[in-house]
C-alpha cells in the first residue's frame, strides 16, 4: 500500500446533531475525490437521506438527496457555469438549471451534516426537505464545525474503520 492510499479516509460513523436528530455517515477518499454518504434519522424514522462527490480539490461534483417526496440530483457542468439535475416525484420528473459559480455551495435545510460536508458557507443554494432549492445570501442556515480531516464534529460520535 502505498503512502497516498494509507492517508486516504476512509471512515463511518454517528452521531447526535443540535436538533436531537441523529447522522449516520460514511466517507471515502479516491482517486476522483471524496465521496459522503448519510442519513438522518429522528425519533419518526429516516427524515432524509444523501450522497455527495467531491472532486479533488473539494469542489461539489454530484449531490443525490432523498426525502420521502422524492429524490434530486444536481451536478456542475465541466464549465462549472450552470449546474444541472432533476427532481423525481411520484408526479414526474421536473428538471433543474440553475446558475452555478465555485464561489458557491450548496446547503441542506435542517440538516447541519449535510450543508458542513456540502462546504456551506453562507451562500449559495439551499436544497429542501420538500426538495425545493432556493438561493440564499445570508447564513441562516446553519453547518456543523469540521474537525482536522474535514469530517463534522457530532455530539456523542462514535466511529469506525470501513474495510476495503
Amino acid at each position: 500500500m502505498s503512502a497516498v492510499e494509507r492517508d486516504r479516509l476512509r471512515r463511518a460513523g454517528t452521531g447526535w446533531l443540535p436538533d436531537g436528530s441523529v447522522a449516520t455517515w460514511s466517507v471515502a477518499d479516491g482517486l476522483r475525490g471524496r465521496r459522503w454518504r448519510w442519513t438522518i434519522a429522528t425519533d419518526h424514522g429516516l427524515r432524509h437521506a444523501g450522497l455527495v462527490e467531491l472532486d479533488p480539490v473539494g469542489r461539489l461534483g454530484r449531490l443525490e438527496f432523498e426525502t420521502g417526496d422524492g429524490m434530486l440530483t444536481l451536478h456542475p457542468e465541466a464549465d462549472r457555469a450552470i449546474a444541472h439535475g432533476n427532481v423525481v416525484r411520484v408526479g414526474g420528473v421536473e428538471p433543474l438549471a440553475l446558475a452555478w459559480s465555485d464561489d458557491d455551495a450548496i446547503a441542506i435545510e435542517d440538516d447541519p451534516f449535510g450543508s458542513a460536508v456540502l462546504g456551506w458557507r453562507g451562500r449559495g443554494w439551499v436544497v429542501g426537505l420538500d426538495l425545493g432549492v432556493r438561493r440564499e445570501d445570508e447564513r441562516s442556515v446553519p453547518a456543523l464545525d469540521l474537525d482536522e480531516r474535514g469530517v463534522p464534529r457530532l455530539r456523542d460520535d462514535r466511529e469506525w474503520p470501513l474495510e476495503v
